[in-house]
C-alpha cells in the first residue's frame, strides 16, 4: 500500500476552478466515506480551503487516477476540466509535500500560519469519520511536528506581511495597550474584514464600522460586537476613536484635514492614529501637518510588508531544510517497517509450517509409529517445505541469466562460492 496525494491550489488553477471543488465543513464525512466505498480505500483525509483541495489516501498508484476522477463526479465536473489542475505525490513526495503545506511553505503568502490549524482540523473530522489509520495517523502525528518545530525554531512567522498588520503594529508603539483603545473601522471590503479579524487578535474589543450604507455593514459588526456608523456621521463622531482604518472605493477623501482638527480640538489633543489602506486615498495628506496625529498611507505599510517578506523568504531556507530532514526520517522509518512486517510476516510462515508438520508428527507417534521414522519425516517435510520456494526462484533466476540477482540470492540464502556442487 502506498501514500497518495491529489491536489488542486491556487499554483496550478485559477480561482474559478478551485471554487467549484471545495468541500463544506459538514460535507467532508460523508465525502470521505463515499469516496473510500467507491475507490475502495480504508485510509483517507479531505483537506479543502480557499486556496488548495487535496486528498490524501493510503491504496495502490492507480487509485490516483480513480482519485481525480471522482472528485470530478463528485462535484458533477467534467474529468477534462480538472486534469491540466492536478497534482500528484507518491510515498515520501506526499509526505514532504503535506509537510511544507503544514508549515506555511506552500501558501499564497509565505508562512502564514492559519493553514495548520486548517490541516489539523481536517485530520480531525477524517479521524471523527473513521476513516483515519495506522498509516495516516503517524504521518500526521509527524507533519504536526515538523510545522511546530519550524514556527519555534525559525522566523518565518514572525515578520508581519498584511498591510493591516503592519498598521496595527505601529499603533501598538503609540498607544501602550490597545484593548483600551477606541477602533473605528471605514469601509466593509476585504481589507477592512482583515483589520477586524487582527483588531479582534490583538485584544481591541471597542470596535466601529462605518459605511455608506450601513446594511452592508451590519454582518462585520456584528462579528465585532460593534456598532454602525453611517459616513456623514463621521465629522461629529470622529473624536470618539484612537485608532481609524479606512479602504473604501471613494474617490475624493472622505477625512479631511478640518474634520481632524475639530476632533482633536474636542479630543484636547489626545493623539489620533489614523491608517489609510484606500488607492485613492481616503484621508487627507495633509493632516500629517497637525499635531498629535499620526498618518500611514498604503505606501508607508507597503515598505514595511516587502522588508518583513524578505526575512521570511530568508527564514523559508531554514523551514525548507528541517521539512527536508523530516522527510527523509519519514521515508527511511516507512521502509524500515516495511521491512519489519516483512521479517515478521516470513517468520509467521516458517512457524506456520512448523506448526502443521509438528502437528503431523505428533499425530503418528501417538498412533505407535517408530519415533526415529516419525522425526526423520518431521525434518525431511519441514526442509522440503521451507526449500521449495527459494529453490523455484534460484532456478528461475539462472534460467534468465539474471547474474546480479543469482549473486544477491546466493548472499540472502547464506550460501558462499565454495558450497556450490
Amino acid at each position: 500500500m502506498k501514500l497518495l496525494l491529489l491536489g488542486i491550489n491556487h499554483e496550478t488553477a485559477p480561482l474559478a476552478v478551485r471554487e467549484q471543488v471545495t468541500f463544506s465543513a459538514g460535507a467532508i464525512a460523508p465525502a470521505l466515506q463515499q469516496m473510500c466505498d467507491e475507490i475502495g480505500l480504508r485510509e483517507a483525509l479531505i483537506l479543502s480551503t480557499c486556496n488548495r483541495t487535496e486528498m490524501v489516501a493510503v491504496g495502490q498508484p492507480q487509485d490516483l487516477t480513480r482519485l481525480g476522477d471522482w472528485l470530478a463526479r463528485y462535484h458533477n465536473l467534467e474529468p477534462t476540466l480538472l486534469q491540466d489542475s492536478l497534482y500528484r505525490y507518491f510515498e515520501e513526495d506526499a509526505a514532504k509535500h503535506l509537510m511544507r503545506v503544514t508549515s506555511g511553505l506552500d501558501s499564497m503568502v509565505l508562512g502564514e500560519p492559519q493553514i495548520t490549524g486548517q490541516v489539523k482540523a481536517a485530520f480531525a473530522e477524517a479521524t471523527a469519520a473513521g476513516t483515519v489509520g495506522a498509516t495516516l495517523h503517524r504521518l500526521f502525528q509527524q507533519i504536526f511536528q515538523v510545522a511546530k518545530r519550524v514556527r519555534t525554531d525559525t522566523a518565518i512567522g514572525q515578520h508581519l506581511i498584511s498591510t493591516p498588520a503592519a498598521g496595527i503594529k505601529l499603533a501598538k508603539n503609540l498607544f501602550t495597550n490597545l484593548s483600551d483603545c477606541r477602533c473605528l473601522l471605514v469601509g466593509v471590503g476585504d481589507m477592512i474584514e482583515l483589520a477586524a479579524k487582527q483588531l479582534l487578535d490583538a485584544g481591541v474589543t471597542q470596535i466601529t464600522i462605518a459605511n455608506r450604507t450601513k446594511a452592508n455593514a451590519s454582518s462585520l459588526a456584528e462579528r465585532c460586537g460593534g456598532e454602525i456608523l453611517g459616513l456623514e456621521q463621521l465629522p461629529e463622531c470622529l473624536e470618539r476613536f484612537d485608532l481609524v482604518l479606512s479602504a473604501t472605493g471613494a474617490s475624493l477623501p472622505i477625512i479631511g484635514k478640518g474634520m481632524v482638527e475639530q476632533a482633536l480640538r474636542r479630543r484636547k489633543n489626545a493623539p489620533m492614529f489614523l491608517v489609510d489602506l484606500a488607492v485613492p486615498r481616503d484621508i487627507e495628506p495633509e493632516i500629517t501637518t497637525l499635531r498629535d496625529i499620526y498618518l500611514y498611507s498604503l505606501d508607508d505599510l507597503q515598505n514595511i510588508v516587502s522588508e518583513n517578506m524578505d526575512l521570511r523568504r530568508s527564514a523559508a531556507g531554514d523551514a525548507e531544510a528541517i521539512v527536508q530532514d523530516a522527510a527523509i526520517t519519514y521515508e527511511q522509518g516507512e521502509k524500515t517497517r516495511a521491512g519489519q512486517d516483512l521479517v515478521v510476516r516470513y517468520r509467521k510462515q516458517l512457524e506456520g509450517l512448523k506448526e502443521a508438520e509438528l502437528a503431523k508428527a505428533m499425530a503418528r507417534a501417538k498412533q505407535g509409529d517408530d519415533i526415529d521414522l516419525v522425526l526423520k519425516t518431521l525434518a525431511t517435510q519441514l526442509t522440503q517445505k521451507i526449500a521449495h520456494t527459494p529453490s523455484v526462484g534460484l532456478k528461475s533466476l539462472i534460467l534468465d541469466g539474471d547474474v546480479a540477482a543469482t549473486e544477491q540470492a546466493k548472499k540472502l540464502l547464506g550460501l558462499n562460492q565454495d558450497d556450490t556442487p
